[in-house]
């Protein structure tokens, strides 16, 4: 959970028949809550835990500017590619590209390409003339520039090292994400904070029955923090916007969506009926990914079902093991659920993360040790909200099973952007490409491994469906007038 919010455990109610869940996060002592008008009598566990946001006067790396098309050229301007007919034999190849005034850089074999370089004197036109006209050539193209984009300038990037743990940046290089939606079934958002603006979609609040899922904060510990804004933040923080931190998808007018989904208090607990009710909610509603942060010390069949019902409707449930280092909780333990066990930033498992038969992947979730020498633990930054602070919203440190689910969640977002849809073939696809730890292949601890957010999006998959928008073009420039379908 945080360095502003501890991980909160389920408990089971002994007043009544309400089963109550509560957010995620590290080791755990136990404390009686107050009592007080609409308070239940009773025990939970809860995480002792400091709060400690980024301090605003602190000095922060900048991030570089990142890259953009404008002003860098599009074709290389003297290397052709061509595609020869499979029977073509070598020496008829390289005739032909002497008669086009070229010479041969580079082979790729497997699709019959030659990548050639024209001699001095030699245009692109003519080139492509010769090549065009042989009947040993299938096609002729001149070749192109490729430019990674995928280095965001937000401020305190550099401090996320949670992100290239997972290969992210090299599959921003192929995918910043499309307009899916993820729910996120949690505390509520902030819609105020500044790298959440316009990535939300309509949620609604089950713990007030209305359609406005704010966090309104918690009462009786005025310190905690926002945890579904943290999480949220994760999933499509605003990427590339010169402010705060970057989101596992960029966010945005095309990006992921983010549906708050407000099941849990603002002190971190709520009832199996508020949570079915919001996972049968998000499902209903157009959301194909589900976070759920939080863990149930019971089973409730209810929030079975639910998960049921939403996996039916091809939706993808992911959720924190829970963080007791002990068995893992519920809903992380049905089967239809993408089970999430954290790391520390030296890939070791974190201290407090639970392990069992069930977990499938492993992510950031952070621990005690500080890989990168700056005499603090290394945990997750993201978005951060807390009535403490003099302007509410912020950017600020939490560990946890709570963080680590988010990442994966994102990931499955990116992998709807790529064609990769319907919650088996996303298990599959995240389990498959993981970077093995601990004993070789699955095991109890780390599942299938370290989620590889490039490896999961790699460009030998690419979409099996052709997707269709409208927009208009600038220069080098498209502009998305339309949803993607």
């Amino acid at each position: 959970m945080s360095r502003g919010r501890p991980f909160h455990s389920l408990f089971l109610l002994v007043v009544g028949v309400s089963m109550v869940a509560s957010a995620c996060g590290g080791g755990a002592t136990g404390v009686t809550p107050p009592s007080g008008p609409g308070a239940v009598s009773g025990t939970t566990v809860v995480a002792a835990g400091v709060a400690t946001a980024l301090a605003v006067g602190r000095s922060l790396p900048r991030a570089r500017g990142v890259k953009t098309l404008r002003g860098l050229p599009v074709y290389v301007p003297d290397e052709v590619l061509v595609k020869f007919r499979p029977t073509v034999q070598a020496q008829d190849a390289n005739s032909l590209h002497a008669s086009a005034g070229a010479r041969l850089l580079k082979a790729i074999p497997r699709i019959d390409v030659h990548a050639v370089k024209l001699g001095v004197g030699t245009s692109v036109q003519s080139a492509l003339a010769t090549y065009r006209s042989s009947p040993l050539v299938q096609y002729a193209e001149q070749s192109a520039y490729a430019y990674a984009l995928a280095t965001p300038n937000d401020q305190f990037y550099p401090l996320q090292w949670h992100y290239p743990k997972i290969n992210l940046p090299a599959a921003w290089d192929v995918t910043t994400g499309a307009p899916v939606i993820v729910a996120v079934v949690d505390t509520g958002i902030r819609f105020d904070h500044q790298d959440l603006q316009g990535v939300t979609v309509q949620g609604y609040d089950f713990i007030d029955n209305d359609s406005d899922p704010t966090d309104p904060g918690c009462s009786t510990a005025p310190d905690e923090v926002s945890h579904g804004t943290h999480v949220s933040g994760t999933v499509a923080a605003l990427t590339n916007n010169s402010t705060g931190v970057a989101g596992v998808n960029w966010g945005g007018a095309s990006g992921v969506k983010v549906m708050p989904v407000r099941v849990l208090d603002g002190c971190g607990s709520g009832t199996a009926a508020a949570i079915a009710s919001g996972i049968i909610s998000a499902a209903d509603n157009g959301a194909k990914v589900i976070n759920l942060s939080l863990r149930f010390l019971a089973s409730p069949q209810a929030i079975q079902d639910a998960v049921n019902y939403a996996y039916n409707r091809d939706v993808t449930l992911v959720a924190a093991a829970g963080n007791d280092n002990g068995p893992v909780g519920y809903p992380a333990a049905y089967p239809n659920v993408i089970a999430v066990a954290a790391i520390a930033c030296d890939n070791t498992k974190a201290s407090y993360s639970n392990f069992g038969p069930e977990i499938s992947v492993a992510a950031p979730g952070g621990d005690t040790p500080d890989c990168d020498g700056d005499g603090s633990p290394d945990w997750v930054l993201s978005t951060w909200w807390s009535p403490n602070l003099s302007s509410g919203n912020y950017y600020g440190y939490e560990q946890g099973t709570s963080m680590a689910a988010p990442h994966v969640s994102g990931v499955a977002a990116l992998l709807i952007s790529r064609g990769i849809v319907g919650p088996s073939a996303i298990r599959n696809r995240l389990q498959q490409t993981a970077t093995d730890l601990g004993a070789t292949g699955w095991d109890q601890y780390f599942g299938w491994g370290l989620v590889n957010a490039a490896a999961a999006v790699g460009v030998t998959n690419t979409p099996t469906a052709m997707r269709a928008f409208i927009g208009t073009i600038t220069g080098l420039s498209i502009t998305r007038q339309s949803d993607i379908v």
